[in-house]
């Protein structure tokens, strides 16, 4: 088989493949809410400075009077399917399977739609069905000579506080570039994804970055580089808008797989690099969108992980099979559907909305069972699957997810969702919690916590903490405040009182893990009389044009100092 055909079969065989980290939990663990990190700091302010780009209060540039929509194609581009990509807000295109050229990305933006293009960060697709032999006689894949490299920490650490990026050498020998990996075996050789057969990558490694940033399709890498999706001038010069960022599993908790695992992946050490690359990225390209693929337990504070998100950086984080899956055997995996509803997602929410926080979208797939004709029925040439697309559909939008829905080989373009979302939000926001304490599995939905829940006396001020509410629309927390009870009878517009939006700082604890008593969000309000009773309220507002807000009578008093 000739190279070009094997990088294509690779390709191909990447999306209509299972996931490639099987989900494993002991079962003495409480994953979803245990404190992997206790006694650390707590860190309630950024230390470093907000960016003003992404999902922002005031500063985001996407419109919020209508719902944002987008599009995700891996296939050859041709006329139709280029005016069919003009009507959505955001593209992600895949530069080397469609073979795209400069041309067609601009012709998509000339609509003013951003085009996303697609690259694999946490593995070299260059080294595609190559093996360790063939790899050592390529200077490419040899570089410093110092790799493949080695979880630095002491057998059994969890913690990720203090690694070395870089890692150690492999104890059973080097001659590797310093970016790959050996940690399923400690054989000396680049561990390989037995999925798509391409060697796993730190994605920290600055030298990584620069083969990354310097690939070209037509070069002898065959593979688009940062450079090339995002520049005018090199290679084929496409001039995308952002990059979509994909293979960030391989920084996965090493818990997720485990020796019986197909694909086993020891190399959660690396996980405090992806931050690291998110920002080298952005200070590289500062005017260029980020779209994370995937690698949602950074946003879950009952792991290590989440001290180092690359939340700041990144503008759109993809929650990819969010309900149902590309498995053709199945529609979707309950445990993982209930799992990624009533775990993961309150908790993205938490960070997407924060001032330096992201647009989540969603992806759902039209595979599954044949008797059910998903893909006839995105098409709207049956309507055997109306009901299971619908539900994917209002499931994610439930959530405030810009979502789309397509086949295994992500080459299926339609219209389905927009074609059947509801234009106008007419519901208000609905609370729920970061916080669940379902023990049963598939889990169950956590009851609410609604409204405010803390509020503790400051100097000339009090600080309010509260959880998640979601809706179709993006949601912000208006706080009313005032020096006399609630009367919701004689008052129910709550006319008397001083309103103020809130500003979703991290709560108190919060980054040690989520837990009675821990809330996702917190916000200092001043300028309070000393010795004076308050009394404070929070109600959830959705930013649709009807400003939707839920009417919850939840209120605590509380003294400033």
């Amino acid at each position: 088989m000739k190279r070009k055909s094997i990088i294509a079969l690779f390709l191909l065989l990447s999306f209509l493949a299972p996931t490639a980290c099987e989900l494993f939990e002991p079962e003495e663990y409480d994953y979803y809410n245990s404190d992997p990190t206790a006694g650390t700091t707590i860190v309630t302010t950024p230390s470093e400075p907000v960016k003003t780009y992404g999902y922002a209060p005031g500063t985001h540039d996407f419109s919020y009077e209508t719902k944002q929509s987008y599009m995700i194609y891996y296939g050859v581009l041709n006329d139709d399917i280029i005016e069919e990509a003009k009507q959505y807000e955001v593209v992600i295109l895949h530069p080397k399977m469609g073979n795209i050229t400069r041309e067609q990305v601009q012709e998509i933006r000339s609509s003013g739609t951003k085009v996303l293009g697609y690259i694999a960060i946490g593995e070299d697709l260059r080294t595609a069905y190559m093996t360790p032999e063939e790899m050592l006689d390529d200077s490419r894949f040899t570089g410093d000579g110092t790799g493949p490299r080695v979880d630095p920490r002491p057998e059994g650490t969890e913690s990720l506080d203090g690694v070395d990026p870089m890692g150690n050498p492999s104890p059973a020998g080097t001659g590797y570039a310093s970016y790959y990996l050996d940690d399923n075996n400690h054989d000396g050789k680049p561990d390989i994804n037995p999925v798509f057969n391409c060697a796993f990558t730190n994605i920290g490694d600055p030298a990584w970055f620069e083969v990354l940033d310097n690939m070209t399709i037509d070069g002898e890498d065959e593979v688009p580089g940062l450079k090339e999706i995002l520049s005018d001038d090199y290679g084929r010069g496409l001039g995308c808008d952002g990059v979509f960022l994909d293979t960030i599993d391989t920084a996965a908790p090493n818990r997720y797989t485990n020796e019986t695992s197909y694909n086993m992946t020891r190399f959660e050490w690396t996980g405090t690099g992806v931050k690291d690359f998110c920002a080298l990225l952005k200070n590289t390209y500062p005017d260029k969108l980020i779209l994370q693929n995937r690698g949602i337990f950074f946003y879950n504070p009952a792991l290590p992980h989440y001290k180092y998100n690359p939340r700041q950086y990144v503008d759109y984080v993809m929650f990819e099979s969010y309900h149902l899956d590309s498995n053709t055997d199945v529609l979707f995996y309950e445990g993982y559907s209930s799992d990624n509803r009533y775990n993961y997602a309150p908790r993205l929410v938490a960070e997407a909305s924060r001032p330096d926080g992201f647009q989540v979208l969603s992806l759902g797939y039209a595979e599954g069972p044949a008797e059910y004709e998903l893909k006839d029925t995105l098409y709207n040439n049956s309507e055997a699957g109306l009901s299971v697309l619908l539900e994917d559909m209002n499931i994610a939008e439930e959530a405030g997810f810009m979502h789309y829905i397509t086949d295994g080989s992500v080459t299926m373009v339609n219209d389905f969702v927009i074609d059947h979302e509801e234009k106008e939000d007419t519901t208000a926001p609905v609370w729920t919690s970061t916080y669940n304490d379902s023990t049963t599995y598939p889990f169950e939905a956590p009851d609410p916590r609604i409204g405010i829940q803390e509020a503790v006396a400051v100097n000339g001020g009090v600080t309010v903490r509260w959880d998640v509410a979601m809706d179709k629309n993006h949601v912000k927390y208006m706080l009313y405040y005032q020096t006399e009870p609630f009367d919701f009878e004689n008052d129910p517009s709550l006319s008397k009182a001083l309103c103020k939006e809130l500003v979703n700082g991290v709560g108190s604890g919060y980054e040690n893990g989520v837990g009675e008593g821990v809330y996702p969000n917190q916000d200092t309000i001043t300028g309070l009389t000393s010795g004076e009773t308050y009394y404070f309220l929070i109600r959830a507002r959705d930013l649709s044009d009807n400003a939707n807000e839920e009417d919850n009578t939840v209120y605590l008093s509380c003294t400033p100092k």
